[in-house]
């Protein structure tokens, strides 16, 4: 259960209405009433304050929202994964070209230093995916947006194989022709 769902349910379990529990948590009524909306999330003391109002502990005060918050910062890891993976991606490809101009230890040394970020990128979507269990398009696009219900069937799963392929060589193909026309 979220905190707003939890807190609406804790005041109306007391019988206070919104201003009854403002004024015991020294806060507005409309800080109360953002809280229960899930506009704005309360901080660490007004939850302590909340904590020991209601005589629960913090911890089953806000279970359900460290499960929420735990899944908005592996959501945002896995994009950010994904967007240095996609960017090392690229620069590799422009060095690519570059291979004929260098010597081999430039080159050598270069493709280590763009490969680190790359390989790191993709460990680490990996890692995101295995620990999230998430095996299938429909489960990553659940992952992304929980509020949508995703229903996928082999052909959709095929597309998105198909789709990552070919951005993965759109990618590489952009990087090696702004390479050559940079170094022509």
């Amino acid at each position: 259960m979220e905190l707003h769902q939890r807190l609406i349910d804790l005041r109306k379990e007391r019988g206070l209405s919104q201003e009854e529990l403002a004024e015991k948590l020294y806060v507005s009524r409309q800080t109360i009433s953002n809280w229960e909306r899930g506009r704005t999330y309360p901080d660490i003391n007004s939850l302590l304050l909340m904590a020991t109002f209601f005589d629960i502990s913090l911890d089953n005060l806000i279970k359900g929202d460290v499960d929420f918050m735990k899944h908005q910062v592996d959501q945002s890891q896995f994009k950010k994964w994904l967007i240095i993976g996609g960017i090392s991606w690229f620069l590799f490809s422009m060095l690519f070209p570059l291979r004929y101009l260098l010597s081999i230890n430039q080159i050598t040394i270069l493709f280590i230093i763009l490969a680190i970020p790359l390989f790191h990128s993709v460990f680490q979507v990996l890692y995101i995916l295995k620990n999230r269990q998430l095996q299938t398009y429909a489960d990553i696009l659940h992952f992304l947006d929980p509020k949508k219900n995703v229903k996928t069937s082999f052909l959709s799963e095929m597309w998105f194989a198909v789709s990552l392929l070919f951005a993965i060589f759109i990618i590489f193909f952009a990087g090696t022709i702004i390479s050559a026309l940079i170094f022509w």
